[in-house]
């Protein structure tokens, strides 16, 4: 026990070592508890351990692993007249070991050194008797640094360690350091020190076997850890990604992903950790953001989990393998006069004493020079990059050379080198490029590392990685060279040792406002630098998953519907325009049979603009589908942009729908709910206290068309809206150009400015349409676009003798076909306008083409198509005059319910549970985004359907506005169907003709409408049915509207009655609590004659 009278004396830690004997154990366990209290002196823990040094007459035969197994030199060997001492103590040349087959060998205690994965049975055996001294350590939890860390095992004395903690191959790094009163309490331990024997003339080396079996018995091993190339995959305390390597005060827990990449993490403590990984075959490390909780007894399914190693683009050329040892390069024979002869043809050949000195024998004259496409790094690149000793015996610093060529050089892009160092001593790495002599280099890492590896035959020490911004002017087409200097020199044992090299490039636009950066030949935005913040976009996500189009594609012959989700990389870049007033940039990917099914039949050709004096950037795509190739259906398609969620909290998306947001955090468990869709979740404890008990859903801030711009989805839509393309079908379209805009504003201004300066750029841009500096030929200028003018007029007769102006009408251009079909036409260009009060529209900067002119006028119901397919050619003109648009009409109207205006708005929206608010949307127009309103229709109508009763009720207040399923009472996720009445008095019935029913849908989802007039029962059949239709979503995605569908349904005399009738409005789809209808407008016409109704 420490109290302050040891300080000074003794280390300030209460220890208790602790021994165990077990009843029929052939050996004993051991273990300590270290334990600091608060406020006890501050120190450092250089190295803890246990060590048993053996009889030296009986122990002479060392093993440490299968193929590292040997007879050992005696403790007198290493003294003088026996050895000679080398460039160290712990090693020494044997000159007269008593061993005579020893002379002329080296002994080093580090040549014997393991990694922690691999130190868990090491030992001594005596040949005479056979008995056996072994340490076996089942568990690596109380060890610091990970399963790749090294450690000591056994060596000459006969000594066998078990290494608790070390700074050996990491330096001070993996000293743990406690200050300011830090309490601290740890179990190292327990290790078993197993003995065992043989009858004398059985062979002795049988007594290592045994070693390994009683290993497998004892608690903690994970058999499902394998060999192979699988992830390491550990528990540590929470921190940084690869924070790991460097934590050496709690408890690690590591296993191996198998081939198929599952792993198990068995016999954790409680605590809270992270869940840490790497993979061999890629640079970097993962780290699951969400901390782990481990309690007794727990099991955790962390499910799949998605590594992206960082990555800007394809490689240009490469060294080594990403494996974080320098293993796979050139490893130089040692000098004959100091072998080891265990490591003679040996895999660990890298563990031969003085290798450090043969680099100035291969390279007397000049260093390493590496030539990308002919040299072969297992033979041409040097195991360490140390300095070079001169004839004079000191030491100099050294330059190795890269050499590689360019076909093309991008002035003003920017390059990645990506270098993976897998040991640093004291060392320095410059990097220079064409250029050996520039004085200040393009990167340097300043002084790193105390892994001293290099001196104690290490392969590896601690990793790091760097990511370097090479400018494209450093650069030139044809021939270049990366200079490596490692400038540091006054020891032998300094340098580098390399994992892996990896050159590649990204492309730089940069006006002096904002400073666009992509991945080349990839064109992913992995960078925006704009008012002194260095990158606007969420710089903790991979580079490829910050801005970028995608794509959701599928092909119709596999039969599968799922889409396949594609993030568009380009395969080659071409500068379009670079001058002093813009930059315009391509990024293609060229589709060929050989990329069948894995990406979609299409050329896809990326384009970024950068104008002079413009605070942000333009980005369009050319996408064209040959006729020779096969058919696809296209779901989706945009541009996403994912921003830094440290800076970014406040959203707009118009002026009354905008607030601060939750961060992605709050989303996941446990601070974030799922709802009854992954999109929804309830935030339970977010990180912004006021969010807490909110309902956050992306499809609660979804925008029309023309309020938004998009390129082409199927939300609120469905399969209607994918665009499905025949094979032998020629297609050719241009996305976009949208505008990237940024601005910024002085300190302590209102933030909304933002909002109001964005809304006056919009305008800007709307007068620049259509814009004079795409380079493309596929995007037509103003001057080779035609015009459309004309005024709309409606004839209703039934509302008024005279033509009526269209106001407000919805007049566009789209390919011929039938009324109302440019609804559903999702592959070609459309161009609409609105119509003035006096009916007046004009359609400018019209594409060249065949087009029908479309309209649809609120307050009416149905569609207006021109029956002449106008053709648009380039400088056109085209002057409608007056067009007339008759809505179908039969009688006059007895009775209406709505308003004809393609939504279900004017209807009746709940309060939604107080449970699932958002109260952005809390006495807003837009009520209907409220999360989970189907519910509450069972709860509003918990017996009978609804019932409207004409002349009586009132649609805004009596009028649900969907019509959805009914879930059962006492049942979980069972439903049934609804019959919605409207009740109605007819004063006579003229028998002479037919009435009507109109009805406009503004939405369905899988959904049926059957019509029964004064006929209760569902199992009669129905006067009319739609059948199955709609695929919009739009209930569960907070929609008023979807696609619109207009029913006329021709009522027979002999169904309605004088005085009270009834019409049956029945949707009996009921297997979500999705499916349902949204009425728009619902209307009775009388036959022409029909008096006038009374009520």
């Amino acid at each position: 026990m420490w109290d302050p009278s040891l300080e000074g004396k003794f280390v300030p830690l209460n220890i208790d070592k602790r021994f165990i004997l077990l009843r029929g154990s052939s050996g004993f366990y051991s273990y300590g508890i270290y334990e600091h209290l608060k406020d006890w002196p501050d120190f450092d823990i250089g190295e803890t351990r246990i060590t048993f040094k053996l009889r030296k007459d009986k122990f002479q035969y060392m093993a440490i692993a299968d193929n590292r197994q040997r007879y050992m030199p005696l403790p007198d060997d290493r003294l003088p007249g026996r050895c000679q001492s080398l460039a160290y103590p712990e090693a020494a040349l044997l000159v007269n070991p008593k061993l005579r087959e020893l002379a002329g060998e080296v002994d080093d205690k580090y040549q014997y050194s393991c990694e922690n994965k691999d130190n868990q049975v090491h030992g001594w055996i005596c040949t005479n008797p056979p008995i056996g001294f072994w340490q076996i350590t089942p568990s690596d939890e109380f060890r610091s640094g990970g399963p790749h860390k090294q450690n000591l095992t056994s060596h000459v004395g006969p000594t066998t360690l078990a290494m608790f903690l070390s700074a050996h191959y990491a330096g001070q790094d993996l000293v743990p350091k406690f200050r300011g009163g830090e309490p601290w309490k740890k179990v190292f331990g327990p290790v078993f020190i197993y003995l065992n024997s043989a009858p004398i003339g059985d062979d002795p080396f049988w007594l290592w076997e045994d070693a390994k079996i009683q290993l497998t018995y004892l608690w903690y091993i994970n058999e499902d850890c394998i060999s192979g190339r699988g992830a390491f995959v550990g528990l540590a305390p929470p921190g940084e990604a690869g924070s790991w390597q460097r934590e050496c005060k709690d408890y690690q827990f590591w296993t191996r992903a198998d081939e198929d990449g599952y792993f198990t993490i068995k016999n954790v403590c409680t605590g809270d950790y992270n869940l840490y990984a790497w993979v061999p075959g890629f640079v970097g490390d993962y780290r699951y953001d969400i901390p782990i909780t481990i309690n007794p007894g727990s099991c955790i399914e962390t499910g799949n989990l998605v590594y992206e190693p960082a990555r800007d683009g394809p490689t240009l050329w490469e060294i080594g393998i990403p494996d974080r040892s320098a293993a796979e390069f050139y490893v130089p024979d040692p000098d004959p006069k100091h072998i080891n002869k265990l490591f003679v043809n040996h895999p660990d050949r890298f563990r031969q004493y003085g290798l450090w000195d043969r680099y100035t024998q291969l390279y007397p004259n000049d260093d390493l020079v590496y030539t990308v496409g002919v040299s072969d790094y297992t033979k041409d690149w040097f195991f360490a990059q140390i300095p070079r000793k001169k004839d004079d015996n000191t030491l100099e610093g050294t330059t190795w050379k890269i050499n590689f060529k360019l076909n093309n050089v991008v002035r003003n892009g920017t390059y990645k080198l990506r270098v993976a160092v897998a040991s640093a001593t004291l060392a320095e790495i410059q990097v220079r490029f064409n250029d050996p002599k520039t004085r200040r280099p393009l990167f340097t890492t300043g002084l790193i590392g105390r892994d001293n590896s290099v001196a104690r035959h290490g392969i590896h020490g601690l990793y790091w990685l760097y990511n370097i911004d090479v400018p494209g002017a450093q650069l030139v087409e044809g021939d270049n060279t990366l200079f490596l200097t490692q400038p540091r020199n006054t020891s032998p044992f300094q340098g580098i040792m390399y994992d892996y090299i990896r050159g590649r490039m990204q492309v730089m636009m940069d006006n002096g406002i904002v400073q666009i950066t992509l991945s080349n030949p990839d064109g992913i935005v992995t960078g925006i630098r704009y008012n002194g913040i260095d990158n606007l976009l969420e710089v903790r996500n991979e580079e490829s998953n910050r801005g970028y189009w995608d794509m959701v594609w599928n092909s119709p012959t596999t039969g599968i519907t799922t889409g396949i989700f594609d993030v568009i990389k380009g395969t080659s870049l071409i500068v379009i325009v670079e001058n002093e007033e813009q930059v315009e940039i391509s990024f293609t990917r060229t589709w060929d049979s050989s990329m069948q099914g894995k990406f979609a039949p299409l050329n896809i050709d990326k384009r970024f603009i950068l104008l002079r004096g413009s605070s942000g950037f333009y980005t369009y795509a050319i996408y064209e589908h040959s006729k020779e190739w096969p058919g696809f259906n296209l779901g989706e398609t945009r541009v996403a942009f994912k921003l830094r969620k440290d800076k970014f909290h406040y959203m707009a998306v118009a002026d009354k729908r905008q607030r601060s947001m939750p961060l992605p955090d709050d989303r996941l468990p446990p601070r974030g709910q799922a709802l009854a869709y992954p999109e929804a979740v309830l935030l339970l404890n977010p990180i912004e206290p006021e969010l807490k008990g909110e309902v956050d859903d992306k499809y609660q801030y979804s925008c029309e068309n023309k309020d938004i711009k998009v390129f082409l989805s199927a939300h609120y839509t469905g399969d209607d809206l994918v665009p499905k393309y025949d094979e032998g079908e020629q297609w050719k379209k241009v996305f976009g150009p949208v505008f990237i805009y940024v601005n910024s504003l002085f300190d302590g201004n209102d933030r909304l400015q933002l909002w109001e300066d964005a809304k006056i750029q919009l305008m800007i841009e709307e007068q620049s349409w259509p814009y004079s500096f795409p380079a493309s030929e596929d995007y037509p200028k103003s001057e080779q676009r035609g015009y459309v003018s004309g005024r709309l007029l409606v004839k209703d007769r039934y509302i008024n003798s005279d033509y009526i102006s269209a106001n407000g009408a919805y007049v566009g251009l789209a390919p011929p076909g039938e009324v109302g079909s440019w609804q559903r036409e999702c592959k070609d260009y459309q161009f609409w306008s609105r119509a003035d009060e006096n009916g007046y529209f004009s359609i400018d900067y019209v594409r060249e083409g065949d087009y029908n002119l479309y309209a649809w006028v609120p307050g009416f119901i149905g569609d207006y198509r021109y029956d002449i397919v106008l053709t648009i050619t380039s400088g056109s003109y085209v002057e409608m005059g007056d067009l007339v648009y008759e809505p179908p009409r039969n009688g006059p109207t007895l009775w209406e319910i709505g308003i004809p205006d393609r939504s279900a708005a004017e209807f009746y929206v709940p309060e939604p549970n107080p449970n699932f608010v958002n109260k952005l949307y809390v006495n807003h127009p837009d009520k209907f985004r409220q999360y989970g309103l189907w519910e509450r229709y069972a709860e509003l109508y918990p017996d009978n359907d609804l019932v409207y009763s004409v002349g009586e009720s009132d649609y805004t207040k009596d009028w649900f506005f969907a019509q959805v399923t009914r879930k059962k009472e006492g049942t979980k996720a069972s439903y049934q169907g609804t019959t919605w009445q409207i009740q109605f008095k007819l004063d006579e019935v003229d028998k002479s003709t037919n009435y009507t029913l109109r009805i406009a849908l503004a939405s369905a989802t899988f959904s049926e409408l059957q019509v029964r007039v004064n006929d209760p029962k569902v199992g009669n059949a129905p006067l009319f049915t739609s059948g199955l239709i709609g695929r919009d979503n739009s209930i569960a995605r907070h929609g008023i509207h979807g696609l619109y569908w207009l029913y006329n349904v021709s009522v027979p005399t002999t169904r309605l009655v004088q005085g009270d009738n009834t019409i049956f409005l029945t949707q009996p789809r009921s297997t979500s609590p999705f499916q349902g209808i949204m009425y728009d407008y619902i209307r009775l016409e009388g036959p022409p004659s029909s008096p006038s109704p009374t009520s």
